[in-house]
């Protein structure tokens, strides 16, 4: 059992995802929204808790090398969604962060896939793991300037702010996505036509 605590883990992430939606597009309760932030906020806490006990226990395993980069995913556009649904950012800077980050992580599952038909496991590198530490600050940071404020101001600090946040998380989405396809093009150049 203690073998599969990291996956378990991992899977509450997956878990408390319904409770980020309930709780922030909803009002049924006092501060329901920052409610839903405070979950968030576990739950990406969960994605560094899993990996802490993975590595500290050797516990890792090739289903949670897959499996968390998934549950990231998932929260990750589940914030964004959250974001592009109440009209906190501009719909072009939304547009533009939710392209590049579909893309990337298109690319990256589709050469995941590839590997795994070889008996690889490709995991995530540094530049993808530093994207996720800024996603993980900047949704919720967002989020937050829905519940203060219903409409993109542009001009405050807190807003710019989170713009930045986006904005860097963004090009760390792009930088990670061509650093792993240019590290792994092996994966690519084996396969037969």
């Amino acid at each position: 059992m203690s073998k599969h605590i990291p996956n378990i883990i991992t899977i509450i992430r997956i878990a408390l995802l319904p409770f980020v939606f309930l709780f922030y597009l909803t009002n049924f309760v006092p501060y329901s929204q920052f409610i839903a932030i405070a979950i968030f906020l576990v739950a990406a806490g969960t994605d560094f808790l899993d990996g802490m006990i993975a590595r500290k226990y050797n516990l890792v395993s090739n289903i949670g090398k897959l499996l968390d980069p998934i549950a990231d995913k998932m929260l990750y556009y589940s914030g964004l969604f959250l974001i592009i649904v109440t009209n906190i950012l501009p719909i072009w800077a939304c547009v533009i962060i939710y392209m590049i980050n579909l893309c990337r992580d298109f690319a990256i599952d589709c050469l995941r896939m590839i590997a795994a038909t070889k008996g690889s496991v490709l995991a995530a590198n540094v530049f993808g793991k530093i994207k996720t530490i800024i996603a993980f600050v900047a949704t919720p940071w967002v989020l937050l300037q829905g519940c203060i404020s219903t409409n993109w101001t542009g001009f405050t600090a807190f807003a710019i702010i989170g713009f930045v946040l986006m904005a860097a998380q963004t090009f760390f989405c792009l930088l990670s996505g061509i650093i792993y396809l240019a590290q792994n093009r092996k994966v690519l150049s084996d396969t037969k036509a």
